[in-house]
């Protein structure tokens, strides 16, 4: 129980450590790791940085999400974020971005699968690639 405290710890301080094999929520930073399937709960903002997610990504209610230089084996599920960000990343699933109230940025990013937004959802994309379709007006 003590061990797994101070992994809950580590991850909410964005500390790096051995690889984490389980979900975990991220209101912070997450550096040179790994998770299993992640949150970012309604408000917050989660930046990865060099980290790969085994897994999905539910980003709640208006939190953010920021991944540098990381990856995404699942899906990233962000429909009612207020902002998501990827920074030379990819995602080999589908992104559901419905209702970004923010923006949307790639930049030298790509995702494997699918891309929903909405009129709501303002693009912004440099050097990137969705491979499968996009739908909505995020065009």
């Amino acid at each position: 129980m003590k061990k797994r405290f101070l992994k809950l710890i580590t991850i909410a301080c964005g500390l790096g450590v051995a690889p984490l094999g389980f979900a975990a929520n991220c209101s912070s930073t997450i550096s040179n790791n790994a998770v299993a399937n992640l949150t970012v709960p309604a408000g917050a903002t989660c930046t990865l940085n060099s980290t790969s997610v085994d897994g999905n990504v539910n980003v709640l209610n208006g939190g953010s999400l920021i991944l540098n230089n990381s990856s995404v084996s699942g899906n990233v599920q962000a429909n009612t974020a207020k902002v998501l960000k990827l920074v030379n990343s990819s995602v080999e699933g589908d992104v559901l971005a419905g209702q970004v109230s923010s923006t949307l940025s790639l930049n030298k990013s790509m995702i494997s699968g699918n891309l929903q937004c909405s009129t709501l959802t303002k693009l912004q994309s440099s050097m990137s690639s969705v491979e499968g379709k996009t739908t909505g007006k995020c065009r």
